[in-house]
């Protein structure tokens, strides 16, 4: 369900949409001289079209944009339908064939209505179609892109879609053989995208001074063969054109686990004590040791409350939120304490996670006032596809 209800308007989608029931609008009232039946079957047919789309296998999406479009397509060829006729004779469809038409579009409605209700999720967003980027969020991606790669890539197309807030959105900028995305208006959160070498000859982003510093010939990569070559890699990335990600900074280097092709996720943290800082940089090298991935989070230290909450304290609270689950907690591996921002201001969270022989138990535990927030339970089909 699209809040926008005029977005279909200013979109080519939208505009087909609706120039595509016009004809049957127009046509149906000259058939039949009933301008009223022809309206409801105008909206009963879309309504239709989007009901068959939500609950038939077919990969189609139901969207209430669609329904819009094609629904005001419809009246107004009825319009100028019921204004051609005015001008026109003709034998109009008989008044019991009409009515009978219009309470059957009313059962259909009534019938499509429940069933939808009945099985289908609603989801509510604020857009469902991208909007374009404005000239500054075009300038801040692609100012981000030449930093991150000193002018490798160039975006060649943009658009904006919003994450829930009217004035929160994620600005995306596509190129040759990748995509970046940058978190507006803070311009926090920037990741990019590469496709692997491993797929692609001329993938992913050749460091230059890589094999140098490793001791193999200049020109290219040094392939990497274990952690320790793959942290060499990322070093020379970051030193090269982000020195800022690791100053002060611990790494860690891990194999992914989530489902993408092979390779290494070097990441480095700020800590203030044991609080994950928000600072966030992490740099994946594919097997050809090329960075085929970057995750940037470039937000200066805050200034955070005192950490009053024990782990213990953090637990009760967690329990607490799910009465009917805590005794089938199987295990509850150690939480973390991270800076989070919420409500406009910075936080220090306990971040809990237990898991039970059904899935997990999730949720935020405040460590200095000892609210908790987003308690969560997920199920093991959901937790096992998301890593």
């Amino acid at each position: 369900m699209n809040r926008d209800i005029f977005e279909p308007f200013r979109h080519t989608q939208g505009q087909w949409n609706f120039c595509l029931l016009v004809p049957f609008g127009l046509l149906g009232v000259l058939a039949t001289r009933r301008p009223v039946l022809v309206a409801g079957f105008s909206l009963l047919l879309p309504a239709a079209i989007e009901t068959t789309q939500a609950l038939a296998p077919i990969g189609r999406a139901c969207d209430t944009s669609d329904f819009v479009a094609n629904g005001a397509g419809g009246l107004v060829g009825t319009v100028l339908g019921a204004l051609v006729i005015v001008f026109l004779r003709g034998t109009p469809l008989p008044r019991g064939t009409a009515r009978r038409g219009l309470t059957a579009t009313g059962i259909a409605t009534a019938l499509m209505g429940t069933v939808l209700y009945a099985s289908a999720d609603l989801v509510v967003m604020n857009h469902t179609v991208a909007s374009p980027a404005t000239s500054a969020q075009k300038a801040a991606i692609d100012q981000r892109l030449r930093d991150a790669f000193g002018g490798a890539y160039r975006a060649t197309d943009y658009s904006v879609t919003t994450t829930g807030f009217e004035d929160a959105a994620t600005v995306t900028a596509y190129f040759g053989n990748g995509m970046a995305e940058l978190s507006w208006p803070d311009q926090w959160d920037f990741t990019v995208q590469i496709m692997s070498a491993t797929d692609e000859p001329s993938g992913a982003f050749s460091v230059p001074g890589a094999a140098a510093r490793a001791g193999a010939g200049a020109g290219a990569a040094k392939r990497p063969v274990g952690d320790k070559e793959a942290v060499l890699i990322a070093r020379a990335y970051a030193d090269r054109f982000a020195p800022w990600g690791t100053r002060n900074a611990k790494v860690e280097v891990a194999r992914p686990d989530d489902g993408g092709l092979p390779g290494w996720i070097v990441s480095w943290r700020r800590y203030e004590g044991e609080v994950v800082l928000p600072h966030r940089f992490d740099v994946r090298i594919d097997e050809e040791g090329r960075v085929s991935e970057l995750t940037e989070r470039k937000v200066a230290d805050p200034q955070l409350p005192p950490v009053r909450v024990t782990e213990g304290e953090a637990w009760k609270t967690f329990a607490k939120s799910f009465p009917e689950r805590a005794e089938a907690i199987e295990e509850k591996p150690d939480p973390t304490l991270s800076a989070q921002f919420r409500s406009g201001e910075w936080r220090v969270d306990w971040l809990l996670v237990a898991t039970t022989s059904t899935g997990s138990l999730e949720a935020a535990v405040d460590a200095t006032d000892g609210s908790i927030h987003d308690p969560a339970e997920i199920p093991l089909a959901r937790n096992s596809e998301v890593p």
